[in-house]
């Protein structure tokens, strides 16, 4: 195990009782997906530009 990891450990074997729960729920949101491998979720902006056509620019003189 990492000395990172080995650290987070220690730290979360330290936390009261009532701060378990809100840093369970940030870390389950942070986890990688265990749906077909993909270990991080792309943001949602992500392909948000792609036309899935050519480069546009090419023809720009033309009209």
């Amino acid at each position: 195990m990492s000395t990172l990891r080995e650290e987070l450990h220690e730290l979360i074997d330290q936390l009261p009782e009532s701060q378990v729960a809100p840093i369970l729920a940030l870390v389950r949101e942070s986890a990688p997906a265990d749906e077909g491998g993909q270990e991080w979720p792309l943001p949602d902006f992500v392909g948000a530009l792609s036309s899935g056509k050519g480069d546009l620019g090419a023809r720009s003189s033309e009209g």
